[in-house]
């Protein structure tokens, strides 16, 4: 019998190496800690969860996993097994049934009582078997879905998680999607949905979305949170507090479940605000119980989680950490603390500090006390010195490593004092200004150096080695920063120090360190790309395209290549001109998805894209007649010259190997798309030289001469060929 409790808690739901037996324990010692209730286990990259879902556990694997359930339990933590079979499973199949089934029953048979199943992350193709069985994608999945819960024999807990998981993905739109719509009719009313909100990564989750949301699901939903996830971007963090989650959504959601960074040790910053937001619900909760005219003075106003005042108190709880002594293989010791030079000195990871301008921030700060004044210090043994950390330290690294969406206030500040800096300096004018605002940066580099050097002190190691080369990135590009201000500062003859456009490996990074790196004369990889930083109506982020962002690039293809004579084909088939432009790259192993790369704007709408074919010869060769054949297959009724074959003379192949395709909204103010348009095909190069290509092509409509004169002002040139087909013109770029 399905249960109300309110679920809140942990998700290990990433893409990464997961975490370790010794991690999920500390885990299940900080969720009894903040108060928190649930553990779900659903590590991508564990290949008897997902890729070989079918697999049975080893003797030593499921006792490891028993232990874990046993110690959950014992923390009175709901331990929630997810099984991700939607890569390859055949819905129809008994005989796949029958493998879900012995999958739980292992689970069952060493303690678990509680399950998901997750379809997420999958194509949404079925088999010829499954399509012979099922009206569609949903039915199949409902279908399954049921059976497991009555074979479990109705679980208190199943959630189900959806391949539309978010408002983004919904096909044609949330309230429209026949998916979304079949699976909210045809679950069974006590199986659960997890959700993301508005996006994969939701800035905010309101109550008006999550009544609509329910609505069409028919039920109150389980927010899979992805706020503090990192998985989809090497070179970010997310250490910010929990926050965009109103306290009024609790009575409207069944759960809150997060999946933080793949990092363990960073994640007590999410996690502990999430238990005080958790907290401040059941405080609420309780005073609606309590009458009016009751006296209990131990609750006298009503509790609201205020994400400033719940950040400050988890630094407090999180500075005792750096302390403990904590190995990198995250085995834990309650010997005392050695103060012996040998055993505390940093030297041994201070000398792997390559980089020079991190090495200089470091030597020259050694003797340097702490720039903080605040009484919450870590100390060794008792004794302060130069290398203790205090509450502003760990403030600064959180704030460096914030939220997806947001740096943390003293980040952003630095930033954008460096940002003035960089295009205020006029060398025949009053320089008071700039040189005050200079030495306040310059004092900021230092302190960011300091912090560096105190981090590699601490004796939590596990805790270091999961942080170190993030805030050493962020080090070396701030004292980057500082030492450019100098130098155009100075009376000596600028040299091609900065301005040589030979970009160092290190410097192509996203977070903070990225948009720093942008308005230097160097770098030309950034996250937040700002046109005009006094304007938030003028922000773009430029990131990694997934298979998700199919219906979105649909739509942006079709209003860009429209012509009138495709009208009545688009009333029939709303998506045949995608398709044919789109279709076979997307759905092709040959497309590069980690040289795709999209555009959104401050709406979080994508309003341009880039895909990438490295291998284009093969593609047009071997697979390109086997797409149309499809298409003529799915458009039966259609002209069949409408999906024509494009092949190139063997010498563009070698000359311009690469395909690409850009699609950009060209309504967006002139200067803007531009800029964008010169960002996008600069980091597109950037990549593609790094794998040793010199030269990429693109294949055009000769009627869309908008989109022409885009590529030609990219630095894009018509390239004359003999065999080309009617209205279609080529374009090519080397580098």
């Amino acid at each position: 019998m399905k249960t109300n409790q309110f679920l809140c808690g942990v998700i290990e739901g990433y893409y990464g190496r997961p975490w370790s037996f010794n991690q999920r324990k500390t885990l299940f010692e900080y969720c009894l800690k903040f108060g928190l209730n649930t553990y779900v286990y659903a590590p991508k990259d564990d290949a008897k969860h997902r890729s070989r879902w079918r697999e049975l556990y080893t003797n030593e694997e499921s006792n490891e996993l028993s232990q874990l359930i046993h110690v959950a339990k014992q923390c009175g933590i709901n331990f929630i097994y997810a099984l991700s079979p939607g890569l390859d499973i055949t819905y129809s199949s008994e005989k796949d049934l029958t493998a879900l089934k012995r999958k739980f029953d292992q689970l069952s048979s060493i303690g678990c009582e509680h399950w998901a199943l997750l379809f997420d992350d999958i194509e949404n193709e079925m088999s010829q078997q499954d399509k012979d069985t099922f009206s569609s994608f949903a039915h199949a999945q409902v279908a399954v879905t049921n059976q497991i819960y009555d074979y479990l024999n109705k679980p208190n807990i199943l959630i189900f998680c959806p391949t539309e998981y978010c408002a983004r993905q919904a096909d044609p739109s949330l309230e429209k999607s026949p998916y979304l719509q079949t699976i909210g009719n045809g679950l069974h009313p006590d199986i659960d949905i997890f959700w993301t909100g508005p996006k994969v990564v939701s800035r905010r989750i309101t109550v008006p979305h999550i009544l609509s949301v329910n609505s069409v699901l028919q039920r109150r939903v389980t927010i899979w949170d992805n706020l503090n996830a990192n998985d989809y971007d090497q070179r970010r963090l997310c250490m910010g507090p929990f926050s965009g989650r109103s306290s009024n959504l609790s009575s409207r959601i069944s759960g809150m479940l997060a999946n933080p960074n793949c990092e363990f040790e960073l994640n007590f910053i999410p996690l502990n605000t999430l238990g005080q937001w958790f907290e401040s619900l059941k405080i609420n909760e309780k005073r609606e119980k309590i009458d009016d005219n009751d006296d209990d003075d131990s609750i006298q106003t009503s509790e609201i989680y205020h994400v400033d005042k719940a950040f400050h108190q988890s630094l407090i709880q999180w500075l005792p950490e750096f302390n403990k002594i904590k190995l990198a293989n995250d085995s834990q010791h309650n010997s005392k603390i050695d103060n012996s030079p040998q055993a505390m000195s940093p030297k041994t990871i201070i000398s792997s500090l390559n980089d020079e301008d991190s090495q200089d921030s470091i030597n020259e700060n050694t003797q340097s006390s702490s720039s903080s004044s605040k009484v919450h210090t870590m100390e060794c043994d008792g004794h302060g010195n130069s290398l203790d950390l205090t509450i502003d330290d760990i403030r600064l690294l959180v704030e460096l490593f914030y939220l997806p969406y947001e740096h943390g206030a003293n980040a952003q500040q630095i930033f954008m004092n460096f940002h003035w800096l960089r295009f205020n300096y006029k060398s025949n004018e009053n320089l008071n200004e700039w040189r005050c605002r200079a030495l306040l940066f310059h004092e900021n580099a230092k302190n960011i150096g300091r912090l560096l050097q105190k981090m590699v002190a601490i004796h939590n190691r596990a805790l270091l080695y999961d942080v170190y080369n993030y805030i050493n990135d962020i080090n070396s590009t701030i004292s980057l920063c500082s030492k450019y201000l100098h130098w155009i500062d100075s009376d000596h003859s600028r040299t091609s120090m900065f301005m040589s456009g030979d970009v160092e490996p290190w410097s192509i990074r996203g977070g903070i360190a990225g948009d720093f790196l942008n308005i230097l004369p160097l770098g030309d990889y950034q996250s937040l790309i700002k046109s005009d930083m006094n304007s938030l109506s003028n922000i773009y982020l430029i990131r990694s395209l997934t298979s998700n962002d199919q219906p979105s690039m649909y739509a942006l293809c079709t209003t860009l290549c429209y012509q009138d004579d495709v009208d009545h084909l688009l009333n029939q088939h709303s998506q045949i001109l995608a398709d044919k432009i789109l279709g076979g790259y997307l759905l092709n192993s040959l497309n590069n998805w980690d040289l795709c790369f999209g555009i959104d704007n401050n709406e979080d709408n994508l309003c341009g894209f880039v895909l990438t074919i490295t291998e284009s010869e093969k593609y047009d060769k071997l697979f390109q007649a086997k797409w149309i054949e499809q298409l003529h297959q799915k458009y039966v009724n259609v002209d069949q010259s409408f999906f024509e074959l494009n092949e190139c003379p063997q010498w563009i192949y070698d000359r311009y190997s690469v395909r690409i395709q850009i699609f950009i909204d060209l309504t967006i103010k002139f200067d803007n798309i531009y800029y964008l348009g010169k960002k996008l095909i600069q980091i597109l190069i950037d990549n593609l030289l790094k794998r040793g290509f010199h030269g990429c092509h693109a294949l055009l409509d000769e009627r869309n001469t908008s989109l022409h004169q885009f590529y030609l002002r990219l630095g894009f040139v018509d390239v004359p060929t003999i065999d080309q087909n009617d209205h279609t013109i080529l374009v090519g770029k080397q580098f």
